[in-house]
């Protein structure tokens, strides 16, 4: 690998760096090779090893001053390429080369940089272990290191700390301990040396000891933590805020080594330091190192100790008005609790959950958002054990939503926090502890103010277990006592609305009850006859769907304990099985007095239901009602044929309608005999187009026996095949695609068949050729699976081009639309086969001359069809195959592109493109008439244009990555420090998030400001105040005393001098929309006009008057007859509105 390849491409770049940095790799190459002479290695790409022994040598001469920046940066380059062998055996010399570097260099900061940063990266090479890092070169090396750390310049010292942290991760991750004990001696004497006001040198040594702390062992950490812990109980603010970083960083950090005694340390002083809860940055910090060492101390029993303390401390930081402190507190508090608290009686629990449950008062109220969402976590982490320690925060935040309307700056979004903690607690807990704990009822009935806990015991349920005698005994018994209320004498008509209302709402929670019950087998039968009577009454029509959600939902419970490899049972199921008898005559009651035009709905809810419960049922009662279904079925439509009143008629055909719908709901559970009488049945519908509903579920029907039972079909396929045949001209609209579907499922039996029959395929062909012109996209989908199963049955037998001949006949058809579906049904075929099927791509010169015929046609749906499978032919034949038919494209297509309405210039174009790219721009123009070469012009300078736009791209986000590598200035300002150390160096003005400019008041009498203090905050002002200058705004005065107001173009121009910026904001913006085709009405239209006669105005008037509600003075309007247009002429009418009165009469 080249590890210069990337600076390689910016060889003929604008940039004078990257000229010079080329200029010595290039010479640098030519020495190495010069070098190699005439070697084996002379036509070797020039190796890492190389490449650092050749800048290594150019760094040592005498000469290479005046490159030095270039072979230092060449250096940094190649160095993390090179074998750590090699850097070990030469260490002594490179390093020692790169101190005389930096001696010879004193002042060129960067040059002093680089040296330092391959100097680290050569020590970092160095095997890291005891004896070589106790031999005393080794260290000397080292300990140059640890004095730049200390260097007043920021980017030396960046750079040296940097390198320093890079070796000791190695160190760390190799468990060596050597460098240590000089890290700890080298802190420890800048922290006594340190005079008491320049506090400079200690707060870059506490940033430093931050990054290093973690990876340094336990024994030195407990020291230099002591030695900070210090410097927390200073009055130096920013001092505190810098050591507070280091302790987040080295209690944060999963690999930093502390011993518990030193956490505890931590942890007490920091309990007993202000917290300042309106400092963002400080509670923060004090927030995480507080929570992360309490974690970390979580096997010790004097966590329990400390733990109350903790909370309490915590508690205090939501008073803060910064909602950033607030999530940052509650998710730390998160993991703390997580980690150290055990639910139980001790009085230290206690302690806590009163603590929490002081959150839910008033005075925290605008951290609710995030107090929620912590209660909410732990919660849903102790589940089951959160019950009964919660047990008070449940019944306070269930009266807190009660008496929300009430609250002081109460909005909607406190109701989803109280719905989204009572919901998971309820999941955790289990809803019969919940509706224990804060109980729905009360003597009168339900308690109205907790009526909102249904919806969140309905979403709960579904997540866990529960009991189908509870809410039998429990819900359903306030349900009725509810019904009761509403029905009794004394009840109001409102009030026996909200009731029934209520009613509704307790029995919404029985299909959640029906999810995971554990009592089906032993509560069912207690229950049933109360879902029955539900079913059945006529005052909540409701209830009809919700018993049908709970039964689907009990069935779908048993079935799944039934499949239970663990724990195989089947006692559910023969439970719910016991009730078929019962609940199915009932369900087909139901749908026999629905409306399918009105209650689909409800109808497929109940057909569902039908279909479930019939697979427990026995076989003979299934049987039973099947007959009787039948019977019920020729009943029914023998008499709406006899009946001479067409609305009776129109009624038993609809009964006959739902009658067939639940045979259709059967289906899958019936045997074959009773198959064989439903296919009896069915037959003659198909061939009645006079009921097209019934028609429609005919084939359905069909389909569905097909489906699920497949030897049936396989029996009956030739009588299949011949209705289906006889049908073709009696097929409804709406019955096409069941019909479509169904001869998709005859296609596959017969490809099932062992010697399969095709002759039907010739007189179904033309029909599935139409139906893929269907206005219904899923009628259309469905013709185009049956033409392919149709090809693929007739591809095995090898007689694919026999199916493409009888598409291709669709060509000569009298009517436009057949011609364009056989195109259609053509390119289809070629798409899916063209590719795979040799005879296909032999034939594809034919079907391509044959096509191009239809170029000429007059009919708009052919020719969108052919040009759709001149694309195919584009892409499937050869170049060799297509030139023959290159004019006939060409000249067949230039002819719709300068058609009227345009309506295929873009896909021709496309296909221009296309053949542009695959034969040439010049060959291609050759072949256009003269009138019309512009196009292949345009087509051309588009491409180039877009090339060279992704080139640019291309070229750019090289730059970018190079430039990112390569960027080195040498202000020593523009390093990147901690945010804590930037406070060292406070700039007046100041960027807010949104970016504006805010500055902060100087006091003459001071001459520091202290950003830390919260006073600090009373001097911040929006905005500067300067001395009044003289501006623009100010009006002249004309002679006679009154104002001239400039118009606003007199603005625009006098300020076009000065707004380059915003003129190339506005060229790449219109740059932009010209691109997109946005700004193409706007060309159309002109640019916006100015105001009327503005252009005529007196430009050296001492002041026209415009008086309010009268006309503009200056006005004038030539006559222009494109304001007549029926396109402008509204716009005219308002443009002139304020220059006459328009439309009114003259008085």
């Amino acid at each position: 690998m080249d590890v210069f390849s990337e600076l390689r491409r910016h060889a003929g770049s604008n940039h004078p760096q990257k000229v010079k940095l080329n200029v010595v790799l290039a010479a640098i190459s030519d020495v190495i090779i010069e070098r190699r002479g005439a070697s084996h290695m002379e036509n070797q790409p020039i190796s890492n090893t190389e490449y650092f022994a050749a800048l290594m040598t150019a760094l040592e001469s005498h000469d290479s001053s005046s490159h030095a920046h270039e072979i230092m940066q060449l250096l940094t380059m190649v160095l993390p390429e090179v074998h750590d062998a090699v850097l070990r055996n030469k260490f002594d010399a490179v390093a020692h080369a790169l101190i005389r570097v930096m001696q010879s260099n004193e002042e060129d900061i960067s040059l002093i940089r680089s040296s330092l940063v391959a100097l680290g990266m050569v020590i970092q090479a160095q095997e890291p272990t005891a004896s070589v890092w106790n031999h005393p070169t080794t260290l000397k090396y080292f300990h140059v290191l640890l004095a730049l750390a200390a260097d007043p310049r920021p980017k030396i010292r960046k750079a040296a700390q940097s390198s320093i942290v890079k070796i000791l991760e190695v160190h760390a991750d190799a468990h060596c301990d050597t460098l240590s004990t000089h890290i700890a001696s080298f802190a420890e004497n800048i922290l006594a040396s340190a005079v008491a006001k320049d506090q400079t040198k200690v707060l870059q040594l506490v940033g430093f000891l931050g990054s290093v702390l973690p990876l340094l062992p336990g024994k030195v950490v407990t020291s230099l933590s002591e030695a900070l812990l210090k410097l927390l109980q200073t009055n130096q603010k920013t001092l505190a805020l810098v050591t507070l970083e280091a302790f987040d960083a080295v209690v944060v950090s999963p690999s930093s080594r502390l011993s518990a005694e030193c956490l505890t340390s931590i942890l007490t002083t920091v309990l007993t330091l202000d917290s300042n809860i309106h400092d963002q940055q400080h509670a923060i910090l004090l927030i995480q190192i507080t929570c992360r060492a309490l974690a970390r101390l979580e096997p010790l029993q004097s966590t329990r100790d400390l733990l109350p303390r903790v909370v309490v401390a915590m508690c205090t930081y939501f008073e803060s008005q910064h909602t950033h402190v607030h999530r940052k507190c509650a998710e730390q508090l998160n993991v703390a609790l997580q980690a150290t608290l055990n639910l139980g009686p001790h009085p230290a629990v206690q302690r806590v959950l009163f603590s929490l449950e002081g959150l839910l008062t008033l005075r925290y109220q605008h951290a609710w958002a995030s107090i929620f969402s912590l209660l909410t976590s732990i919660v849903s982490f102790y589940g089951e054990k959160a019950h009964p320690a919660f047990n008070s925060i449940f019944t306070t935040t269930v009266d807190l939503y009660a008496a929300m309307d009430s609250m002081p700056q109460a909005h909607d979004d406190m109701r989803k926090w109280f719905t989204r903690f009572m919901t998971a607690a309820t999941t955790a807990v289990g809803a019969e502890v919940m509706l224990a704990v804060v109980p729905l009822q009360n003597a009168q009935g339900i308690v109205e103010e907790r009526a909102w806990m249904i919806p969140v015991v309905r979403e709960a349920v579904k997540a866990g277990s529960s009991r189908l005698e509870y809410f039998s005994t429990t819900i359903l018994s306030l349900a009725k006592a509810c019904e009761a209320v509403a029905r009794a004498d004394s009840t109001t008509a409102l009030e026996s609305k909200r009731m029934q209302a209520r009613t509704m709402q307790l029995w919404s929670l029985f299909p959640s009850f029906c999810t995971n019950p554990t009592d089906i087998a032993s509560q069912f039968k207690k229950i049933a006859k109360t879902l029955a009577n539900a079913m059945s009454d006529k005052r909540y029509p409701e209830l009809q769907l919700l018993v049908c959600q709970g039964i689907q939902a009990l069935l779908k419970a048993a079935a799944a304990t039934a499949s239970n490899e663990d724990d195989p049972s089947d006692v559910d199921q023969v439970a719910l099985s016991k009730f078929a008898a019962r609940f199915l005559p009932l369900l087909i009651t139901i749908v026999e007095g629905l409306d399918a035009t009105t209650e689909s709905d409800r109808l497929q809810t109940l057909m569902d239901t039908i279909t479930n419960y019939a697979t427990l049922a026995e076989r003979e009662f299934v049987e039973t009602v099947f007959k009787q279904l039948m019977q019920t079925l020729l009943q029914t439509t023998t008499a709406a044929k006899k009946s001479g009143d067409a609305k009776a008629a129109a009624t038993m055909l609809a009964q006959a309608h739902l009658h067939m719908s639940i045979a259709l709901a059967l289906v899958a559970i019936i045997d074959v005999s009773q198959v064989a009488l439903l296919y009896r049945v069915v037959k003659p519908y198909m061939l009645d187009d006079t009921d097209p509903i019934m028609q429609k579920r005919a084939y359905s029907v069909l389909v569905t026996i097909c489906d699920a039972h497949p030897a049936f079909a396989a029996e009956h396929l030739s009588d299949m095949i011949e209705s289906l045949s006889e049908s073709l001209l009696t097929c409804s609209v709406p019955a096409k695609k069941m019909r479509l579907r169904c001869l998709h499922q005859i296609v596959r039996a017969i490809e099932a068949v062992e010697h399969p029959d095709t002759a039907f395929v010739p007189t179904l062909v033309g029909e599935i050729m139409l139906c893929t012109k269907e206005a219904n996209a899923k009628a259309r989908e469905a013709a185009f699976e049956v033409l392919l199963a149709m090809a693929k049955l007739l591809d095995n037998q090898g007689n694919l081009m026999d199916f493409i001949q009888m598409v291709l006949g669709g060509l000569a058809a009298r009517t436009p639309h057949m011609r364009s579906a056989s195109v259609l049904c053509l390119s289809r075929l070629v798409f899916e086969f063209g590719r795979t099927e040799e005879t296909i791509q032999r034939a594809m010169p034919d079907l391509l001359r044959t096509v191009l015929m239809l170029l000429h046609e007059k009919a708009r749906e052919v020719i969108k069809s052919v040009i759709g499978f001149l694309k195919l032919g584009i892409a499937i034949l050869p170049k060799e195959a297509l030139v023959e038919f290159l004019p006939s494209i060409v000249n067949g297509l230039l002819q719709w592109v300068g058609e009227s309405k345009a309506r295929f210039r873009a896909k021709t174009r496309t296909i221009m493109m296309k053949l542009c790219r695959k034969f040439g721009y010049e060959y291609v123009a050759s072949l256009v008439p003269e009138a019309d070469r512009k196009l292949i012009t345009h087509i051309r300078k588009t491409k180039e244009r877009e090339d060279r736009e992704k080139e640019q791209k291309r070229e750019n986000r090289g730059q970018k990555s190079f430039d990112e590598f390569m960027q080195d200035s040498d202000d020593d300002d523009s390093d990147h420090e901690p945010a804590a150390h930037a406070v060292q160096r406070p700039s007046k003005k100041f960027k807010t998030a949104s970016g504006a400019s805010n500055y902060i008041k100087e006091n003459a009498e001071e001459d520091i400001v202290d950003f830390l203090d919260n006073a600090a905050f009373k001097n911040i002002v929006a905005s500067k105040k300067t001395k009044r200058v003289e501006s623009d705004d100010e009006f002249e005065v004309a002679k006679d005393g009154r104002m001239i107001i400039p118009g606003m173009d007199d603005d625009d121009d006098d300020e076009m001098g000065d707004s380059d910026d915003e003129d190339a904001v506005r060229r790449d913006v219109q740059k932009k929309l010209a691109n997109m085709g946005l700004d193409k009405k706007r060309k159309r239209d002109g640019p916006a006009a100015p105001a009327a006669g503005n252009e005529y105005r007196a430009k050296k008037a001492a002041g026209d008057v415009k008086k309010q509600g009268k006309v503009d003075p200056y006005a004038y309007i030539p006559l222009d007859p494109k304001l007549m247009a029926r396109r402008n002429k509204k716009n005219a009418v308002s443009k002139f509105s304020k220059t006459g009165r328009v439309g009114k009469q003259r008085k």
